[in-house]
C-alpha cells in the first residue's frame, strides 16, 4: 500500500501531498434544446456562478469543498451551496493532465434577509443534525479533465445533481437514482493554486 501512495511521487513531478484554493466559474446548463441553444446561453451573466473552493490532495485521492453563490434565490433571503466532493485522479500523462472522477453532497443553505432563522436542506437550522447533512444532502456526481502548470491546475469539469442521497441508497432503486439526473446539470471551469 505505501509503494503504491510513492508511486506518483516517483514517477511525476507531483507531489504526494497537496492543499490549494480554487475559483470556479459554472455555467447552468438549463436544459438546452440543442447545441446552438447551450452556446448562446454562455452569453447570459445569469446563467453562471462563481464558486469558491479548497482542496486537499493525497496521492489518487482528492478532497474538495466548493462554496457557491447560486443565482435564482428565493426572494427575500441569500442562499449558498456547498459541494463537498471526494474524487479519484488517474493521469493520462503523469505530472501534467488528469482525468477526475468522483462525488458527494450538496448541501443548501438559505439565509432569510428578514433576520429570521437560517434554513440547511430545506429545514431550520437548529433542527438540523451533522447526520441530517449527512444522510439527507442530495448527491451529486462530477467528472473533468486537469491541467497542471507548475504548481497552478487548469480544470474543466461536468456536475450533475443526482435524484439520490445517502440515506435513499438503501431504498429499492436508490442506487438507479444516483444516476439519474435531478436536471441541474452544469459545466465548471477552474483555477487552483496550491500552497503546498
Amino acid at each position: 500500500m505505501i509503494i503504491l501512495l510513492l508511486i506518483p511521487a516517483g514517477v511525476g513531478a507531483r507531489s504526494l501531498f497537496e492543499v490549494g484554493l480554487g475559483l470556479s466559474g459554472i455555467y447552468d446548463t438549463n436544459d438546452p434544446e440543442d447545441f446552438d441553444t447551450f452556446i448562446q446561453g454562455m452569453g447570459n451573466g445569469e446563467n453562471w456562478t462563481i464558486g469558491v473552493g479548497l482542496n486537499t490532495r493525497l496521492a489518487f485521492l482528492d478532497l474538495s469543498f466548493l462554496a457557491m453563490l447560486p443565482n435564482g434565490n428565493q426572494e427575500g433571503s441569500e442562499a449558498l451551496s456547498l459541494l463537498s466532493s471526494v474524487a479519484f485522479q488517474v493521469p493520462l500523462v503523469t505530472g501534467s493532465v488528469y482525468l477526475t472522477a468522483g462525488g458527494g453532497l450538496t448541501t443548501d443553505f438559505t439565509y432569510p434577509e428578514d433576520g429570521s432563522e437560517a434554513r440547511i436542506i430545506g429545514r431550520s437550522a437548529s433542527e438540523v443534525t451533522f447526520r441530517d447533512v449527512v444522510v439527507d444532502s442530495p448527491l451529486h456526481l462530477r467528472f473533468g479533465l486537469d491541467v497542471l502548470f507548475g504548481s497552478a491546475k487548469v480544470g474543466l469539469y461536468y456536475l450533475m445533481d443526482s435524484m439520490a442521497s445517502v440515506g435513499r441508497l438503501g431504498e429499492p432503486g436508490g442506487w438507479v437514482d444516483l444516476f439519474r439526473s435531478a436536471g441541474n446539470d452544469k459545466i465548471g471551469m477552474m483555477m487552483q493554486l496550491a500552497l503546498f
